[in-house]
């Protein structure tokens, strides 16, 4: 049950990801914002659920990440737990965007442009990519 969860949580964020490029192209920027948000985080649960059977119930991405990284530390990843730590701070203040955004898009009066978009799907790309790897080496006893 629990790997078929993290199929459909991983799948959906995918999908998510998608939908906030066919967005972006049609122009609905705050959509596609919105989606780029959901993408990263529900990426981030599905690995937490997956390496660590956690489940938490935060929509804050760094908070989530930290919860990522200090698990791979207290379970002897730390080179893991360190990659996790330079992607929070390297992608501060793009994940601070998609966490404002996770209100802001469907509730505030911002409008987001296309550039702001585009890079916050590339960086959160970059993101679920190296969440990704992460997940693989640590399902495979790699450090």
């Amino acid at each position: 049950m629990s790997g078929y969860k993290v199929q459909i949580m991983k799948k959906t964020a995918l999908q998510f990801l998608k939908d906030a490029k066919r967005d972006l192209e049609e122009g609905g920027y705050n959509n596609a914002i919105f989606y780029t948000e959901e993408a990263v985080q529900l990426y981030i649960k599905a690995v937490l659920f997956e390496l660590f059977a956690t489940e938490i119930r935060s929509h804050d991405l760094r908070s989530l990440l930290s919860s990522l990284s200090l698990s791979l530390e207290e379970s002897g990843y730390t080179r893991f737990s360190q990659e996790i730590k330079d992607l929070t701070r390297i992608y501060r203040n793009a994940l601070i965007d998609l966490e404002d955004a996770y209100i802001d898009s469907r509730y505030g009066g911002i409008e987001y442009s296309k550039e702001q978009v585009e890079e916050l799907i590339e960086i959160a790309e970059k993101i679920i990519n190296k969440l990704e790897e992460i997940s693989k080496n640590v399902k495979l006893g790699k450090e």
